[in-house]
């Protein structure tokens, strides 16, 4: 199978769990999703594995271009740029996610559920444009 397949398929995948979040936070208020343990912690997920598959996509994309793996999931965004994948704005836009993925996966300081919660919108107005730029890039059928 093709790098360009490969890739491809992991989009596919990103799309999924774009989608997945989109069905989980439809409607949702900030007091709904205070309440339910669950429904925080399956959004939390959401958002790590949407944050792990760009990463994983743009490493594979930077493979593809002969340079080696990023330094770490905020500079793979960034490399990607310098590679004239992204937009550099746009990269560091999308980039401090992986900040919130750190914070969700390590625990590194208390997780604030009305931060995780803000950041729900701005991760699906990213994210959806990332698939979109990435797509269009790879000529990925989606």
């Amino acid at each position: 199978m093709s790098d360009h397949v490969v890739i491809c398929n992991k989009l596919k995948v990103l799309l999924r769990y774009y989608k997945e979040l989109q069905e989980l936070v439809r409607s949702l208020t900030i007091g709904e999703y205070l309440s339910q343990l669950l429904l925080r912690r399956a959004v939390e997920r959401q958002l790590q594995l949407i944050v792990e598959c760009g990463t994983d996509i743009n490493n594979m994309i930077l493979r593809s271009l002969g340079q080696g793996p990023a330094k770490d999931y905020f500079n793979s965004f960034v490399d990607l740029a310098e590679n004239n994948v992204l937009d550099m704005e746009f990269a560091l836009e999308i980039a401090p996610f992986t900040g919130l993925r750190n914070i969700l996966v390590h625990e590194y300081t208390k997780i604030d559920d009305v931060i995780v919660y803000h950041s729900i919108s701005d991760v699906l107005k990213y994210y959806g444009q990332y698939i979109q730029t990435i797509a269009g890039y790879l000529e990925c059928e989606m």
